[in-house]
């Protein structure tokens, strides 16, 4: 088992403290430390700056990572760094979440700007009634696309300071290469899984997988996104901000689309957008990206390129919550998925099969695109059924 070394906390502000000296001057002091919510062993902090003429914040967030000598993670935290660089040289109207003011790959530590008191996605969209989901959505529909337009063409800007980044430490490129490949193969695995559990998938569901996988890091629709999306790591303040950015890079936006239809699939407990909500959002991301890719207005096109990323996201989710299992296991209440795990996967299926049966109906679509449609919403319920 990799070792992590783990600070108190007055040590990790002690290591902030440094990292703003060296790079403000000064001699900068971090006070009233505020602990704020962090995922496993990450350490958040709010902390006041002691007024100086050097650093114009009056407050910044820590966050700290314990330091692992598993160069998986090491190259996880990196590659937030790189993601970091990149949003930090972004306008304002475009940055998709806060600036960062220092860092120390050394000791696992990330220094950004305070986005203030705003509520998480998570939150809000726990009390929200109908009306209010739909706001949501569609505010959250116009942040991404305002990311994704925003950073279009701009990949590589963000591959040289992840190339300069990696030229640093030995391997670590292999490593960054690994970690995109098992991203990729996530949903060939998903797929494995579901045939695995005896349930068949039909020739016309596998194609739209496998164009999925090649598409999801070489297709003609990427943008900066953190990919790994998840309503407790979106804030809602004077905008929406995105954070944690571990699986950031460029990516075929319309996972991220797919991501937010099928309700966060990764995340357990959020639930899957209804018809009309769909509907709100994709026409609010839309709007934002249609002067970079044109497309998005022809409803023929959209309707199958969400319909293909959502048969991707739903395959990638099944990957990532039964992973470690053996494939005859997936479906059984015995298995490492827990109920709410198995509802998630049920739930996310659904989500593709409600999507695809609306599209079959349109009266916009081809006769044959009816066809593939139904297919994939015939699948979807059948799987969604097994795994209740």
């Amino acid at each position: 088992m990799p070792e992590t070394q783990t600070l108190d906390r007055e040590h990790v502000i002690a290591i902030a403290e440094n990292v703003l000296t060296h790079r403000y001057g000064g001699q900068q002091r971090l006070t009233d430390p505020e602990v704020l919510s962090g995922t496993g062993s990450t350490t958040v902090l709010r902390l006041r700056v002691t007024n100086n003429p050097f650093l114009s914040y009056r407050s910044v967030v820590v966050k700290y990572t314990p330091r692992s000598e598993d160069p998986i993670d090491r190259a996880a935290f990196l590659r937030e760094v790189v993601a970091y660089q990149f949003t930090t040289s972004l306008s304002e109207e475009v940055r998709p979440g806060p600036v960062m003011l220092g860092y120390s790959l050394d000791e696992s530590i990330i220094i950004l700007s305070d986005l203030g008191d705003g509520e998480t996605l998570a939150t809000l969209i726990q009390t929200a009634d109908e009306e209010h989901r739909r706001r949501l959505l569609r505010n959250l529909g116009t942040s991404l696309g305002i990311m994704h337009a925003g950073t279009a063409g701009s990949e590589t800007n963000f591959n040289i300071l992840l190339a300069r980044m990696v030229r640093t430490i030995d391997g670590t490129r292999d490593i960054q290469l690994m970690r995109e490949g098992l991203l990729e193969n996530r949903i060939q695995e998903g797929v494995d899984i579901v045939r695995a559990a005896g349930i068949d998938v039909p020739p016309e569901v596998e194609t739209i997988a496998d164009e999925m996988q090649a598409r999801m890091l070489h297709g003609t629709t990427r943008a900066f996104t953190p990919f790994d999306l998840s309503p407790d790591n979106i804030i809602f303040a004077d905008k929406t901000q995105f954070l944690d950015y571990e699986w950031a890079g460029f990516r075929d936006v319309l996972f991220d689309l797919a991501c937010v239809i099928a309700g966060f699939p990764q995340y357990v407990s959020a639930r899957p957008a209804s018809d009309e909500e769909a509907q709100i959002f994709i026409e609010a991301w839309a709007s934002e990206v249609a002067s970079v890719w044109p497309q998005v207005n022809d409803s023929d096109v959209m309707h199958n390129r969400v319909i293909s990323a959502l048969v991707g996201w739903a395959f990638f989710s099944v990957s990532i919550l039964y992973h470690d299992e053996e494939p005859d296991d997936a479906s059984r209440p015995s298995g490492r998925g827990s109920a709410e795990a198995r509802a998630k996967v049920s739930a996310t299926f659904d989500a593709v099969a409600r999507f695809a049966s609306s599209c079959a109906d349109s009266p916009h679509s081809h006769a044959g695109e009816h066809s593939v449609h139904r297919v994939v919403a015939e699948f979807a319920r059948s799987v969604a059924g097994h795994v209740k």
